[in-house]
């Protein structure tokens, strides 16, 4: 949003609004980022909602069955928009309580009250009270009377007493509405020293009593870690070892990206009439701003006319390369570091297919964990989805490593990879990455954001821009057609569903009781490695579970990451105690550890 609002400034000197007249009165469209920025967008909470009412039809003996928190959990990460995310879904998810159909008064769906219940219903309750002023004494006449507060007086009369009827029908006192000074109504309760009693029901503000009449969103339970201890939907976080990648990576992705936003400067800046040269951090903001107006508005007649259809293609592939080598294939540790993740899916269906049903064995109908796109593709890909053939060498785009920098500082770093200069600058990356404070505990990670690079920073390319790795190129053909795209893999709502189905009685003497069948963005795929791949893609469940095991060690972050603050690790728990000790010293180190098992 930041990034898009800067535009402003290119746009006033751009001076082709012949061509392009809505340069001529656009303006920033986020005035104020403060609490719109990273937060679930109207139309995300539209998919989440509409996702879950697609999955409820889908599955309905799940989505009927009522509402418990250990039935349903919920999980999600310690970010608002995750949350929200997950608020939005279990709207749709879970059928609304308190289901009065507003526009249906009749007696059949709203009888009235029973004489010798405590009267509830608005109208009701408002003809026995009386407004009074904040200046009007208690032996003030008694003006406005609501309509049959007369006759109301009558009764108690009839009955021996001047006091008039109590609310719930009881002889002794009478409730007065009163109105404070700021003008908010209280409710005083005035009645005989003799006289019996009323209910505490009766002793609350008016509004209090009313009836709800529309239906409401089942209220639903919701658990989460602390950002920097997550290791089960935030491993990104809590793994040094994938954080020094990362910085690695960016550095050299950076200039790799601005390269060939670059590529486009010439085209663009004859285009939009500039009298000054681009930058290509602007190229990044306009395609940004595309993709808003595409994505979200719906509107294509504005920034996504400056690009021809090829640069479009290109742009969109410079981003999943992007995405690729930080999250995906591109390295390992990428995807080994969602171990945890994978284990819970597959702890989660072998507890429901071992439930029988007695006490104690019932296993949770459905867990509904909500993160991001860093916890999705990594997960994906450990699992085997989307993985490009890797192209032969002749087929590399032309020019695709070397248009990150100049071919003569590209040259020099390749020539002195060693140089006093590069080897002090990893260095002084190693010792900020690995710095401890005066105690010896380790200093909190120089994490980048979850969407940062060189231009949401601020920065522009500087003549010694970190090169490529020596001998890399891209895994991803530059074509339109391919695989792996961030379209399909991660596009807003992006969701994965291992879905476990136990086969009707009469099946095939020998058969599996159960398979799995795994979702991605609601369609079926097959799970890769499965080699019993049944009617729908399904897979045997004990096949399932052998395709993972080798990926699902329970000390996979431990190994991956290196111990961290000399605590114990509970076996089983893929290095949370040990995670959450680093995060949070010794104490929160021993709570871990007992809750450990149950998180499992």
């Amino acid at each position: 949003m930041n990034q898009i609002n800067t535009l402003e400034t290119l746009f006033r000197d751009s001076r082709n609004t012949a061509d392009y007249p809505w340069l001529s009165n656009w303006t920033a469209p986020f005035p104020d980022t403060t609490y719109m920025g990273g937060e679930l967008h109207p139309i995300g909470a539209d998919e989440l909602w509409g996702l879950a009412y697609r999955l409820r039809k889908r599955f309905p003996s799940l989505a009927l069955q009522p509402y418990l928190p250990k039935r349903f959990p919920v999980v999600s990460t310690q970010v608002a928009r995750t949350a929200a995310s997950a608020s939005a879904f279990t709207s749709g998810f879970f059928p609304a309580v308190a289901s009065v159909d507003p526009r249906d008064d009749s007696p059949e769906v709203r009888p009235a009250p029973a004489s010798h219940a405590p009267i509830l219903d608005s109208q009701l309750y408002t003809r026995h009270m009386h407004i009074r002023s904040p200046d009007e004494d208690d032996t003030a006449p008694q003006r406005d009377q609501a309509p049959g507060q007369a006759a109301a007086k009558a009764g108690s009369a009839a009955n021996g007493n001047g006091n008039g009827n109590g609310i719930n029908g009881q002889d002794g006192g009478v409730s007065v509405l009163e109105l404070d000074g700021s003008g908010l109504r209280r409710s005083t309760l005035h009645r005989r020293a003799s006289g019996p009693t009323l209910s505490a029901l009766d002793e609350l503000d008016e509004s209090l009593h009313d009836v709800p009449i529309v239906r409401r969103p089942q209220a639903v339970a919701m658990s989460m870690a602390p950002k920097d201890a997550d290791p089960l939907l935030r491993f990104f976080d809590v793994c040094p070892a994938y954080a020094q990648h990362d910085e690695f990576t960016e550095e050299w992705m950076d200039s790799w990206m601005q390269g060939h936003w670059a590529r486009l400067l010439p085209s663009l800046e004859q285009r939009l009439g500039l009298s000054r040269p681009m930058d290509p951090c602007e190229v990044e903001a306009l395609w940004q701003l595309c993709l808003l107006e595409a994505g979200l508005l719906g509107r294509a007649d504005g920034a996504c006319t400056l690009f021809e259809p090829e640069e479009a293609v290109l742009l969109e592939w410079v981003e999943d390369v992007h995405l690729m080598e930080t999250q995906s294939w591109g390295a390992p540790i990428n995807y080994q570091i969602a171990a945890p993740l994978l284990r819970d899916a597959a702890l989660a269906l072998r507890q429901a297919a071992q439930g029988n049903g007695a006490p104690g064995t019932e296993a949770p109908a459905a867990r509904l964990l909500f993160a991001h796109c860093e916890t999705l593709v990594p997960l994906a890909t450990l699992l085997g989805l989307f993985q490009p053939a890797a192209p032969p060498p002749e087929a590399a785009p032309g020019g695709a490593a070397e248009a990150a920098v100049p071919a003569g500082p590209a040259q020099r770093h390749l020539r002195a990879v060693d140089s006093v200069e590069d080897l002090g600058v990893l260095v002084a990356g190693l010792q900020r990455l690995n710095a401890r404070g005066p105690d010896g505990a380790p200093l909190p990670l120089p994490l980048r954001s979850e969407d940062s690079h060189a231009c949401y920073q601020g920065r522009t390319p500087t003549p010694d821009a970190v090169p490529p790795p020596p001998g890399w190129r891209p895994l991803l053909p530059l074509e339109d057609g391919r695989l792996f795209k961030g379209a399909r893999v991660a596009p807003f709502a992006a969701n994965m569903a291992f879905v476990l189905y136990r086969r009707k009685a009469g099946a095939a003497s020998g058969s599996p009781q159960h398979v799995v069948r795994l979702l991605y963005n609601e369609q079926v795929l097959p799970i890769p490695g499965c080699s019993k791949v049944g009617a729908g893609g399904d897979c045997d469940l004990e096949e399932f579970l052998e395709l993972v095991k080798d990926k699902i060690d329970p000390d996979a972050l431990q190994k991956l990451c290196g111990a961290a603050g000399g605590g114990e690790t509970v076996a089983g728990d893929g290095g949370a105690s040990t995670m959450y000790a680093r995060a949070q010293g010794g104490a929160a180190a021993a709570e871990a550890e007992a809750e450990a098992p149950g998180r499992s």
